[in-house]
């Protein structure tokens, strides 16, 4: 497969890139140590929010179903009905 004048032009320039960052790395370390520092609390701030939130929600879907549950089994204590629920549908008695 041959390779294009484009191909090639970016391969020699992402080489040449590579090749002065190695070289510059020290320098290039202590300029981006800020920048990364503060990109990583952000993140870490974001992480936590979307944490928080998601707890949340999981807490109150657990608290709707165990009140779900709870209002089933006191429903459950009273009186049973005396209208048959499937016995009209099919046609038999009880």
């Amino acid at each position: 497969m041959p390779v294009t004048r484009s191909e090639l032009l970016f391969l020699c320039g992402g080489a040449i890139a590579g090749a002065v960052a190695v070289k510059n790395y020290d320098k290039l370390k202590a300029k981006a140590a800020p920048i990364l520092a503060a990109a990583g609390t952000a993140v870490g701030d974001a992480y936590t929010a979307a944490a928080r939130r998601v707890g949340e929600r999981v807490e109150a879907m657990q608290d709707a179903m165990a009140e779900a549950s709870q209002n089933s089994t006191t429903a459950g204590d009273t009186e049973p009905s005396t209208t048959p629920h499937f016995s009209t549908a099919n046609g038999t008695t009880a």
